[in-house]
């Protein structure tokens, strides 16, 4: 299986290319700055490396050729109570990515799997307490999480929107709830790339759907 990963360099694109290469799937990323990115020389030896923006709709076109699956992992970077980063690049991401896919016509088109949020279609998926920090700190990001989200599920291609709670840097359990309307606090990025790898992508569900993640 051939899986395109946009946003490979750090949080869940990471640790879904990490992953996903110990499963033997032929994994293809764009990346800007290909002498940067955080892996080893081992891994980086089974994966290939396009260099380029997920802005420029070229690199894009490269990046998913013959693809079977196309993870989009692209967002502001969010620690603590600051966002920084491309602010929006989803967004513009997923439009290259659909064009692109369009344009190519194929006999069978490529699943989009995005990496989403919880809150981002309501708050039935947020908990009661954690709502007021996101309407503080997070309206922002997720409105052009929002716009991304349209745009797939209007595009007529297959997809899955995965949204998971907030995000930490914490192990891999694989003790993690998964389905539509999960909600919870937190969840590891580890642990949102295993439920994309191992259910999304390898038992081949979730198609057409909105699954949210946590503990």
């Amino acid at each position: 299986m051939r899986v395109a990963v946009l946003g490979a360099s750090r949080n869940t694109g990471k640790a879904f290319v990490e992953q996903a290469i110990e499963k033997n799937l032929q994994i293809t990323i764009l990346a800007r700055s290909p002498d940067k990115l955080p892996f080893t020389e081992e891994q980086l030896s089974k994966i290939r490396v396009i260099k380029g923006d997920a802005l420029i709709k070229e690199d894009v076109a490269k990046t998913i050729e013959g693809a079977d699956i196309v993870l989009c992992s692209l967002g502001a970077k969010i620690e603590g109570l600051s966002i920084s980063g491309d602010i929006g690049v989803e967004e513009t991401g997923v439009k290259n990515l659909i064009e692109t896919i369009k344009e190519a016509n194929a006999v069978t088109a490529p699943r989009l799997i995005m990496v989403s949020s919880t809150g981002v279609n309501g708050n039935y998926d947020v908990p009661y307490v954690c709502r007021l920090f996101y309407s503080l700190l997070l309206t922002k990001p997720h409105q052009h999480k929002q716009v991304a989200e349209h745009a797939i599920k209007n595009s007529g291609l297959p997809y899955t929107l995965v949204r998971p709670a907030l995000l930490t840097n914490g192990k891999l359990t694989k003790t993690y709830r998964a389905d539509f309307g999960v909600c919870g606090y937190t969840v590891s990025r580890n642990d949102v790339a295993h439920f994309i790898l191992e259910q999304c992508v390898l038992a081949n569900k979730f198609i057409n759907a909105s699954p949210s993640i946590a503990y």
